[in-house]
């Protein structure tokens, strides 16, 4: 009877409990890949048929698997060459890993090939996170003080509701620049480097 009058607390509960974990995923889908702004990863997912040519599906896999790799390539490398500008994107996709494979039974492959913003886009950690009213989703944002501009390394996003409570508020101006009040420091601390942006309304 004691835990049958629990069972509806807990269930009650949980959902904050998983929201203490684990911060709420800001999603898009770019150049058909789906890229994880909060975590900082870029995932393409694609699949190949099995060739019916071949003798049997073990010997039809290998060259499925081969073909969903390429594809799931060809879109990380879009999609961060539309993230960064096509920096080094044939580097960078080197360095992606295969997250997650599915075989199937006729020799069919779909799989799961996982980029990170680091080996994209090399940073150093940054000391702050920042917060802002809304501003689109950049890979690299420009910020700007007093005297000097630069850019960050790359940027992952938060919902506000995950944002730490000594996050510096900063205003975006009408060029796109994060505006760093003279108080907060020197824009050298966070050019070049890898920062959490919270945003209190993240746009579409």
């Amino acid at each position: 009877m004691g835990i049958a009058r629990l069972l509806p607390l807990v269930l009650l509960l949980a959902p904050e409990v998983a929201h203490g974990r684990e911060p709420t995923a800001l999603r898009r889908m770019v150049a058909g890949a789906e890229v994880d702004w909060t975590a900082g990863t870029i995932t393409a997912q694609a699949g190949s048929a099995a060739d019916m040519r071949m003798p049997g599906p073990s010997a039809a896999r290998p060259g499925a698997e081969r073909r969903a790799r390429k594809i799931a390539e060809d879109r990380l490398r879009a999609a961060v060459g539309i993230l960064a500008g096509g920096k080094n994107a044939d580097e960078s996709v080197k360095r992606a890993i295969i997250a997650r494979t599915e075989y199937q039974s006729d020799g069919g492959v779909v799989l799961w090939m996982t980029l990170r913003f680091s080996d994209a886009v090399p940073a150093k950690p940054a000391t702050v996170s920042l917060r802002v009213t809304a501003m689109p989703f950049e890979l690299s944002p420009a910020i700007a003080g007093p005297g000097r501009e630069a850019r960050l390394g790359f940027a992952t996003y938060r919902a506000a509701a995950d944002c730490p409570k000594d996050a510096v508020r900063v205003q975006r101006d009408d060029r796109g620049r994060l505006i760093l009040p003279a108080a907060a420091g020197s824009v050298d601390s966070l050019a070049g480097a890898a920062v959490a942006i919270c945003i209190d309304k993240a746009q579409p």
